[in-house]
């Protein structure tokens, strides 16, 4: 892996690597996740991209209180390398987990819709190598594939007319009478679509105009937003409250509506078309993944094994022997425990900082 150099992202490159990190496989499920609001769920990506932009605050300030600092070099400052290397650890373990949760979803889609009779261990080689040839390139190359992946699926977009043209535009109109702990599960459900805005605190000290981060990265934030609420809303207009409980990729149902003489199943090219999101997604995390080892182990030196080592642990955890129950606990269960301690962890270190600061200022006045 070429070594990067400080500040070589622009604002096109922070406002697609946030809404493409985010996007990855949660744009097919998201409707389903929300369903226990039902035809209030619309509301629900709106409330969340609300809640992301307030926790992206934090995560900024405290980067711009070290701007040439990665955010496990932070963590090290701020709490003491032994706290850092235990939390270095823990961003290693979310990283590797989160390539293989994206991955596993999609592949498990893959199979269902496209390829019936292949198994995982070929698709999960074939969807890898591309992955780590990505991941390859750093944080830029990460940063343009981004890009390229916006614009070759944001037109499918286009395909939701059919949805708009038959739904019936009453099941829009709020009626909130779900309980405030439905309201809480839908939310938290949701929120698990929404947690790659957090991976900017790696990325900050690549950024060349620092000053304007927030604004870009909430430009990425609310092209997601915009981009969940219209999918939520086609899916509420089409689906009845059944469908949308049990439907697990409502998109895909969606899709087979959609008559085009010059293309039989819709859905099939969509699912194929969708790995450029995935690869997006995947690809950031594998980069994270690999930052985290190389603190763990190299002292934040650049070490290219690395990158490989994380990969193959990604890979082994869908494909090794590893009890099916075991898999559900980590793809469902510990990705999204993990997303909230990363989410959790810069308001931790930011108040830490104010209050060494504090005790600083009082030791010198005295």
């Amino acid at each position: 892996m070429n070594k990067e150099r400080i500040e070589k992202l622009d604002q096109y490159h922070v406002i697609f690597l946030v809404q493409n990190i985010m996007i990855g496989i949660g744009l097919l499920s998201l409707p389903n996740e929300v369903s226990v609001l039902g035809y209030n769920s619309w509301l629900v990506p709106i409330i969340l991209g609300i809640i992301a932009n307030i926790l992206l605050v934090p995560i900024i300030i405290l980067c711009s209180k070290f701007p040439q600092d990665h955010f496990l070099k932070i963590v090290e400052k701020v709490w003491g390398k032994w706290l850092g290397k235990l939390i270095q650890l823990i961003i290693l373990l979310y990283g590797v987990i989160q390539v293989a949760t994206v991955s596993h979803t999609y592949l498990r889609l893959v199979q269902s819709v496209i390829l019936p009779h292949f198994t995982l261990f070929v698709t999960s080689i074939l969807l890898f190598i591309p992955l780590i040839l990505i991941a390859q390139g750093g944080i830029v190359g990460i940063a343009r594939f981004c890009i390229f992946s916006f614009f070759a699926t944001i037109w499918m977009v286009f395909f939701l007319k059919w949805a708009f043209q038959t739904g019936d535009f009453v099941h829009l109109i709020p009626t909130f009478e779900v309980s405030w702990a439905d309201w809480g599960l839908g939310i938290h459900q949701g929120f698990q679509s929404y947690f790659g805005f957090g991976l900017i605190a790696f990325f900050y000290p690549n950024i060349i105009n620092k000053r304007k981060a927030l604004l870009h990265a909430s430009i990425g934030i609310w092209i997601t937003v915009a981009t969940y609420t219209v999918i939520v809303i086609a899916s509420v207009v089409y689906f009845s409250k059944w469908q949308l409980n049990n439907l697990l990729f409502p998109i895909l149902n969606l899709f087979q509506a959609v008559k085009l003489a010059f293309v039989e199943r819709i859905e099939v090219f969509g699912t194929s078309l969708w790995v450029f999101l995935v690869l997006s997604t995947a690809a950031a995390y594998l980069w994270v993944a690999k930052k985290s080892l190389d603190s763990f182990i190299s002292n934040h030196k650049n070490r290219t094994w690395h990158l490989y080592v994380v990969a193959f642990a990604s890979w082994f955890l869908m494909n090794g022997p590893i009890p099916f129950p075991m898999q559900l606990l980590l793809f469902a269960e510990w990705s999204v425990f993990y997303g909230y301690i990363l989410l959790l962890l810069p308001i931790l270190l930011l108040i830490t900082y104010y209050l060494r600061s504090m005790m600083k200022k009082r030791s010198g006045n005295q």
